[in-house]
């Protein structure tokens, strides 16, 4: 059996940063079998990229500086790249729910990054459930015949 000395740094950052990657490959894996815009390398990239940039920022502002300026700008720099998976189709947009599940997979990562490895899991497990649950429902309410609206939205 394998025991792991986390007294070590060395080996406690790895042990964060495969947390994360293999958490962002089991978000991944959902997207990819539904053959969604980003799958399984995109997802354990994003997760795996804040674990870093979060253990990055936790070593290189300690004592000085904001550590949570670099946890700002891994929302930032999601939400671009979730910006870049928005499509609008007429009067359609596809793509919202797989920008919504890069923003959540990166918190993913920044949770592995700051070792709160608990609500990682719980996090990806959240996401995983919601995606695969959620979609079929959304579906079926979709489906159901519709009522004559009273209120009508037109400013997409």
């Amino acid at each position: 059996m394998l025991v792991m000395d986390m007294n070590q740094p060395g080996l406690e950052l790895l042990v964060r940063v495969g947390l994360a990657a293999v958490l962002g490959v089991a978000i991944g894996l959902e997207r990819q079998w539904r053959s969604r815009m980003a799958g399984l390398q995109t997802m354990a990239l994003v997760s795996l990229g804040s674990a870093l940039f979060t253990i990055m920022g936790a070593y290189s502002f300690a004592g000085h500086g904001d550590p949570n300026r670099v946890a700002a700008q891994i929302v930032t720099g999601i939400g671009f790249l979730g910006a870049g998976v928005i499509i609008k189709a007429g009067m359609t947009v596809f793509g919202l729910n797989t920008a919504a599940t890069l923003w959540a997979t990166a918190a993913v990562g920044a949770l592995c990054g700051v070792w709160m490895w608990r609500e990682a899991v719980v996090g990806a497990v959240i996401i995983i459930a919601g995606n695969g649950l959620l979609y079929p429902l959304a579906k079926w309410i979709d489906r159901r015949p519709q009522r004559p609206n009273r209120e009508h939205r037109t400013d997409f």
